[in-house]
């Protein structure tokens, strides 16, 4: 007799008993997306690998360790998606949303990561994801924010977490902030793992992301990302900070939280 064929690794199914608490956390979703004016869009589960690639970055963990990706029969390369960012900027795109618009939208479902399961962590897990096009300045960021703590309170969890917040400044300012962080590291190489050695090359600020705990110290002592802001956002994320405070949104700067992704 073969053996029984069991879920795979990562992955879960949603019984009937735990089927409400999905629905209750869903209708939330719904209420508050509709409230703040934000349009639902549903995405393919399967894209085209460049597009994680080009979007996500070629040296993050996600593209270098964790998509679920194959060759169709017709020789193209697909990968289940690990996140719905991309996909949703290649729909806008492919279907002419963003022509001298604004666009409010907001996703759900299933993403896939061969991450090592853990509590929490699933290779299979659902991502809620809110994408807004044609909006700049403070107020946006601010509205998303808003917009988080109205859903954490309306599921009764929002003394449980802790908002930390940083600016990645501008494109040119990432630079100069990189060019900043190569010369650090580099000064320190015999303390760097073999992860940070290849990133300083491609990704330095990856590095600042490690989880590593030997490398603690010498993260530590880098610079930081805020010192190699511009006056124009530096008066953005300072004013975001202010709003923050006068909607009595309790924040904490961690000038060291920089993100997983290219984007």
């Amino acid at each position: 007799m073969s053996d029984k064929i069991q879920a795979i690794r990562g992955m879960h199914d949603v019984l009937p008993e735990q089927s409400p608490h999905w629905q209750r956390v869903e209708a939330e979703l719904r209420r508050v997306m509709a409230a703040y004016g934000y349009q639902e869009i549903r995405l393919p589960i399967v894209e085209k690998t460049e597009l994680f690639k080009r979007s996500i970055g070629e040296v993050t963990d996600i593209v270098e360790k964790e998509m679920y990706t194959f060759d169709d029969r017709n020789g193209d390369s697909l990968t289940l998606r690990p996140e719905g960012t991309a996909g949703c900027l290649r729909a806008c795109l492919e279907h002419g949303l963003l022509h001298n618009q604004i666009q409010k939208l907001w996703y759900l479902g299933p993403m896939f990561r061969h991450e090592r399961p853990q509590k929490g962590r699933y290779r299979q897990f659902y991502q809620f994801g809110v994408e807004t096009y044609g909006l700049e300045g403070p107020d946006i960021d601010l509205e998303l924010i808003l917009l988080c703590r109205r859903l954490w309170r309306a599921l009764g969890i929002e003394d449980q977490l802790r908002l930390e917040i940083n600016s990645l400044g501008t494109a040119p300012e990432r630079l100069e902030y990189r060019q900043s962080l190569v010369t650090y590291f580099r000064q320190h190489l015999d303390q760097l793992d073999e992860d940070s050695l290849r990133r300083l090359e491609t990704n330095p600020l990856r590095i600042l992301d490690s989880k590593n705990p030997d490398l603690k110290a010498v993260i530590a002592g880098a610079p930081v990302l805020t010192d190699a802001l511009g006056d124009a956002s530096r008066a953005h994320f300072e004013r975001l900070l202010a709003d923050l405070s006068a909607q009595g949104v309790s924040c904490v700067v961690n000038p060291r939280l920089v993100r997983g992704l290219d984007y």
